[in-house]
């Protein structure tokens, strides 16, 4: 993991910040929302993720429905697409 990423997971360490298990490669870094630290990830390497235990037009639905749709708590992820995945 490299030092940038080490130092992200510090920073969320103890805050009410959702840590998706198995996205380490997607978690890009973490914003302040509403006064509370959330994780962001990117959001076409999630699908990317999936995809690799699933068809491309699956993984994409599968991330709408159970991820990026999901309340899951306080500190729920932001996901967001880079200029240069469009």
């Amino acid at each position: 993991m490299s030092i940038k990423k080490t130092k992200t997971y510090e920073v969320l360490a103890g805050t009410e910040a959702l840590i998706i298990s198995g996205f380490t490669k997607a978690l890009i870094g973490y914003s302040d929302f509403a006064g509370d630290l959330i994780a962001v990830y990117d959001l076409d390497k999630c699908i990317d993720i999936f995809a690799e235990d699933m068809p491309y037009e699956d993984a994409v639905e599968h991330f709408y429905f159970n991820v990026h749709g999901a309340k899951f708590t306080m500190g729920n992820p932001m996901f967001v697409r880079l200029d240069k995945n469009i």
